[in-house]
């Protein structure tokens, strides 16, 4: 992060590059030219520790963005990533106390995580193909904001190409995916959207198919490794995770086993997983939501945090076994 200005801003404006600090100053000159409100706001980032309210040392702060205000509304913003759209921050920088530089009134803002409402939804739709046992599917993904800025960079940096060969390697044998698109893009003030087709063959020289109705989407491994903690936990924001399947049983075969559905709570009223999945004549559905009410935690919580988790990364890796049907 940056906090001072290298370069004056008219040698900044002419060149049309800078560091974080050169970006959001020129930002904040720009907006005062067009009498619009706005002032520098700084603070620590995540990587960079707490800056202290009681003690708030210049050494302790170094990110700066802008803080502009129209119609007595708020809304911070950070020229330094163009895949953020307005009145956004990069995660980074939701880290609890910040500073207003304001000559007449300078005042303390805070800046967390809790206050990040991360939702995203995927759905998913597989039928039976025209011909065999093979099925066909369509996903849809519409990731939560900053999910969305991260997808945005990364595909600024590589192709569509080599993106969907990284999809394609979450895939075991049997499943081939195609037709990926985008919609939204290019436009970071729209909510991003993620589609493609999966075409997937059970093995003929088998008479059982095991599917992980979660397919690519599941959480595979367990966030919290480490055993113990003494610190409190922050996740990047405040999760809303949620996943639907609706699925035809494949031609020729019948289900031999279902996962179970299951409700766990989360410290009672602070979070809840749920995994509700039903088979009605030839078709499955699928329900597995993972929803917290906040993104901070104390360190007494962290034992019940990992256990937490790993439990949705058992449940979510079951799969459902179909068999061939028997000749009649």
């Amino acid at each position: 992060g940056s906090l001072y200005l290298n370069d004056p801003l008219k040698t900044v404006f002419k060149n049309k590059h800078g560091n974080e600090a050169e970006l959001n100053l020129l930002l904040i000159a720009l907006l005062r030219h067009e009498n619009i409100a706005a002032d520098p706001v700084i603070l620590s980032t995540r990587s960079h520790g707490f800056a202290n309210e009681i003690y708030p040392q210049i050494s302790r702060f170094n990110y700066v963005v802008c803080m502009t205000t129209i119609d007595s509304s708020r809304y911070y913003l950070d020229a330094s990533e163009p895949w953020l759209g307005f009145g956004r921050l990069p995660e980074r920088c939701y880290n609890g106390y910040a500073r207003v530089l304001n000559k007449e009134m300078p005042s303390a803002v805070s800046l967390d995580a809790d206050s990040i409402r991360e939702s995203k939804v995927t759905a998913v739709f597989i039928s039976k193909a025209d011909k065999g046992s093979g099925l066909t599917g369509h996903l849809v993904i519409k990731p939560g904001f900053n999910e969305a800025c991260l997808l945005r960079d990364k595909l600024k940096k590589t192709s569509q190409t080599d993106y969907l060969k990284s999809i394609k390697a979450n895939y075991s044998a049997g499943f081939a995916v195609s037709n990926l698109e985008f919609d939204s893009l290019n436009r970071p003030d729209d909510p991003l959207q993620e589609n493609y087709d999966l075409d997937i063959q059970p093995d003929p020289g088998s008479d059982v198919f095991y599917f992980n109705p979660m397919l690519s989407e599941g959480i595979r491994e367990n966030p919290f490794k480490s055993v113990e903690r003494k610190y409190p936990v922050e996740m990047p924001y405040v999760m809303d995770d949620v996943y639907t399947l609706t699925m035809d049983i494949p031609e020729g075969y019948e289900v031999d086993e279902l996962p179970k559905s299951t409700k766990v709570l989360f410290n009672d009223d602070e979070g809840f997983f749920e995994y509700l999945i039903g088979n009605v004549g030839d078709n499955i559905q699928l329900r597995s939501r993972i929803k917290f009410n906040k993104a901070n935690f104390k360190p007494e919580d962290y034992a019940t945090l990992r256990d937490f988790f790993g439990y949705i990364v058992k449940k979510q890796s079951e799969q459902i076994v179909f068999k061939k049907k028997k000749p009649v």
